[in-house]
């Protein structure tokens, strides 16, 4: 009586919960919540809730030190993956190691594996700006950042053997070797920014003592790039329109206090964009210009710059390809070639005797660095798709190639918060495998002509255990090898996939694409016909293992339509447990899509003609008009939806049309496709995305994150507008994972001084939704997903970083407690129970009855009415299972 009595109170308040978003009744809500959980609880121990009470209110305290005396048992684990910087990699003299710059991290890599062998990280805060392999030991390493400091680290081992600190912030490095081969030393030449707006040159020695550095040159320029050569006797530096070249005797390096350098300055005839020098006595400059072409400038004191005032100056010899800037150009290693590559992903090889070009076409990516090893005998090539190649000089065939996570540069830079995040999903059966959807090529000017990322058409598998790639699959047309300039200058886009999602035992893939041509494209056609509407394909794709691809199964064209067009798709989920997904269109009707065997009129397969073809298939269509009390027929602009952990119900969100049903939530039967409930007040704003944990929906919306207790029929607003900034909710997201019963949300918020956007994560715990875990991240966002193998929360953001945020005393203990559970079920049950309590679950999961009441009766044959006591063997009983399930 107790127990319906207070059934009935909650289910009186349900106008009440509509106006959940006042801090009042949202406070009202917790305490009520908190008295009707207590009889809700899955046989959880006091202990447990009152240790997660505790360390809740720890996070909650606002005093800094108390978060350290009591820190929280979730934590982060270092970061993998990365976006290369545009900083030289170097290859060892022996060429069997590469060495790659990330953000905070030096990456070492095997040469003949193309695997990462260990990682230089540096402490969070410290920004790479160049690194050096030591001129007197080739096995250790020069680390500058943009604070200043330096660091000296065995690659070889991964040890950091010495440190420097400094005061100035530091823009640009070179390193220089001087004296004889005993007593060699090495200097460091650095560009820095005191305060004040000016630039100085600085050298000093890098010995075991803290360096001392000597300013050799003082200037209103804001130089941005400096090279030494000639064993630092030879200094230039440029800000891309001025050149600025210091020479001085080599006896002068010996004492830096008093070394003098006489400086010439020159003003280049266009912009620069990269230059390279090369030669001891005769210094030849190469300048690779953002107009496209390179000015080659032979005995560069005589010809660009003069030893006198009165010597005439020689005009520099031209080359002329590239059609855009020249990102990067090198010295071949005897002065007879010149490497460039720019936006055209070609790169060219320059023979200055006769005048001859040779190209290497077709790359994946626009070239931003080019490396030309020691012994000459190999290039290095990084592209700007996140991957580096090193190439034979000779064949100019790839010998080793690094792929990194090829996020778009541009991911989570959209206007529209709904639009920034990134398509991922994690492996079902392998939760270390990554699946990420990411650009066919990374071109830098999609990036000047709009702020919304490069389309996404490309499938890329990551091994974030591993930070490895797996493999790259394009999932629609893409145009890597063809003219991607149309005649009028502007790009070809590439069709973008929206939606992506994966069944239970990862045998089938849907996805949702759609491409729009440009507009001026369509302006000599009807107004009416030219509207920009999307051409919208969902594909299902069968997992091949003896290829290791998706293969193309069935593709649907415009699976929801209006008048005289495709519709967008707003969602796409897989029901757990079957084989089927379920699409919710702009067009408010929700389709179910099941596999069916394909005839072919008696034809048979060649290639495995046992199995039968399979094609896809709409076994159920739900008309959501009715529910949205609207009589205009415009589309949809948001919706979300989600399946529940059995697969029985599918929760759809619906925007509000009207007060009458802000914040509308259907319950649909997913096995008779029909509506079972409607539920309004739930969410603030219009939808963004949604997930079920247990009898608890998670809705986030606009301008919410709101939890609906679906049992007990209450709602509580865990984040409003009124809680955070002006920034909203928008760019918030959720994930949830049953194994640790917690609720991952993250969200930005305008910072009060700066003017851009603060993140953070925060963990809730499930029922009682108080914070266990607040931490401010380090970049936005794109992706959140959860691990449900380990409990585990996976973070990934726009650097390209993939960081997990695990709990190890919940994982652990929920572990302990299914292990100890089922082995006291399989004592007390016995064989023939424990057999028969699987068939049942198998029965529950497959899609048909049939072949799981089949696999039912084979097990019974093989076990019958026996007790388990009088069973045979266990080696009889497991060959008979084999032969049983083998002939099926």
């Amino acid at each position: 009586m107790a127990a319906s009595q207070s059934a009935r109170q909650q289910k009186r308040s349900r106008l009440s919960d509509a106006t959940s978003e006042k801090p009042a009744r949202a406070n009202d809500e917790r305490s009520k919540r908190r008295r009707v959980s207590g009889a809700n609880e899955q046989n959880q121990p006091i202990e447990s809730t009152k240790a997660v009470t505790v360390s809740s209110s720890h996070v909650q305290t606002q005093d800094a030190e108390t978060k350290q005396k009591n820190p929280a048992p979730w934590s982060f684990s270092r970061p993998i993956g990365g976006r290369y910087t545009n900083l030289d990699p170097i290859l060892t003299q022996d060429e069997t190691s590469l060495l790659v710059g990330l953000d905070t991290a030096v990456q070492v890599i095997a040469t003949s594996t193309s695997r990462i062998s260990r990682t230089l990280q540096l402490e969070t805060g410290q920004k790479i700006i160049g690194f050096s392999i030591c001129p007197q030991d080739q096995d250790n390493l020069y680390i500058f950042t943009s604070i200043g400091s330096i660091s000296k680290w065995n690659w070889s081992t991964g040890k950091r053997i010495a440190r420097w600190e400094t005061t100035c912030t530091t823009i640009s490095t070179s390193l220089a070797s001087i004296g004889k081969e005993e007593t060699r030393s090495s200097l460091c030449f650095s560009i820095l920014a005191p305060k004040g707006g000016k630039r100085q040159i600085s050298v000093g020695a890098l010995g075991d003592k803290k360096t001392q550095g000597t300013t050799i040159l003082e200037t209103t320029q804001k130089l941005n790039f400096v090279k030494v050569t000639s064993n630092g006797r030879v200094v230039l530096a440029s800000d891309g329109k001025h050149m600025f070249m210091g020479t001085t005797h080599g006896a002068e390096l010996e004492n830096l206090e008093t070394v003098q350098y006489t400086w010439r300055e020159v003003v280049l005839p266009t912009q620069a964009a990269c230059f390279d020098i090369q030669g001891s006595d005769s210094i030849d400059l190469a300048v690779g210009t953002t107009s496209g072409y390179i000015l080659v400038y032979q005995n560069v004191l005589d010809t660009l710059f003069g030893k006198d005032s009165s010597d005439k100056k020689s005009s520099p010899r031209k080359l002329h390809w590239h059609r855009e800037a020249c990102n990067t150009l090198r010295w071949s290693k005897d002065g007879n070639y010149i490497i460039s590559g720019g936006n055209e992903s070609v790169m060219v090889l320059w023979q200055l005797d006769t005048g001859r070009k040779s190209f290497l076409p077709h790359l994946s990516s626009p070239i931003c660095n080019l490396v030309v090893s020691a012994s000459g005998s190999s290039y290095v090539v990084k592209l700007a798709d996140n991957s580096v190649m090193v190439l034979s000089t000779r064949e100019l065939q790839p010998l080793s190639s690094i792929t990194g996570l090829q996020l778009s540069p541009d991911a989570g830079a959209s206007v529209d918060p709904t639009k920034g995040s990134v398509v991922a999903k994690l492996h079902p059966q392998q939760p270390e495998r990554l699946i990420v959807s990411v650009p066919a090529s990374h071109q830098f000017t999609q990036a000047q002509h709009g702020s919304q990322p490069a389309n996404a058409a490309v499938l890329q598998t990551y091994d974030i255990r591993a930070n490895s790639n797996i493999s790259r699959q394009a999932l629609a047309r893409t145009n890597a090898t063809t003219l991607t300039i149309s005649p009028e200058g502007t790009h070809v886009i590439a069709p973008d996939v929206k939606h992506l999602d994966i069944v239970h035992d990862a045998k089938w893939l849907a996805t949702v694409d759609s491409w729009a041509p440009h507009p001026q494209d369509v302006e000599a056609l009807d107004r009416k016909a030219a509207a920009l509407h999307p051409e919208v394909f969902l594909k299902f794709w069968k997992w091949d293992a003896s290829s290791d691809t998706w293969e193309l199964v069935t593709r649907v064209d415009g699976p929801h339509f209006a008048a005289n067009h495709h519709s967008a798709v707003l969602g796409l989920a897989s029901r757990p447990g079957a084989h089927e997904f379920a699409t919710l269109g702009a067009d408010s009707t929700l389709r179910f899509w099941c596999p069916t065997v394909k005839h072919r009129s008696g034809l048979k397969a060649k290639d495995q003609p046992e199995q039968p073809m399979n094609t896809w298939k709409c076994r159920g269509i739900v008309d959501l008009k009715g529910c949205l009390d609207t009589t205009q027929d415009s589309p949809l602009k948001s919706a979300c939806m989600t399946f529940s952990e059995d697969g029985s119900v599918l929760a759809v969100c619906l925007p509000s049309t009207s007060a009458a049903n802000d914040g509308l939530v259907l319950l649909i039967d997913a096995r008779a496709c029909a509506v079972h409930y409607r539920r309004t007040g739930v969410f603030l704003g219009n939808p963004c995305s949604t997930s079920f944990l247990g009898s608890h929906l998670i809705v986030a919306s606009t301008h919410s994150i709101a939890a609906w207790n679906t049992v007990d029929d209450v709602v509580r607003t865990i984040q409003s507008s009124d809680s955070v900034d002006s920034h909203g909710t928008g760019n918030s997201m959720i994930a949830v994972n049953a194994r640790t019963k917690s609720l991952a949300i993250t969200s930005a918020t305008a910072h009060k001084k700066k003017n851009k956007a603060r993140f953070e994560i925060k963990i809730y715990d499930v029922p009682s939704f108080e914070v266990v875990f607040q931490e401010s991240l380090k970049s936005a966002p794109v992706s959140l997903l959860a691990d449900v193998y380990s409990g585990d929360y996976i973070v990934i953001d726009t650097a390209a970083t993939v960081q997990r945020l695990g709990c190890l005393d919940k994982a652990s203990q929920k572990s302990q407690n299914n292990q100890s559970r089922d082995v006291t079920g399989q004592i007390d049950s016995g064989l023939s129970t424990l057999f028969s309590r699987g068939a049942e679950r198998q029965h529950i999961q497959a899609d048909d009855v049939t072949e799981s009441s089949s696999q039912t009766k084979g097990l019974a044959s093989v076990f019958g009415d026996t007790p388990s006591f009088s069973l045979p063997a266990i080696g009889v009983l497991f060959r008979n299972v084999v032969q049983t399930l083998s002939s099926k």
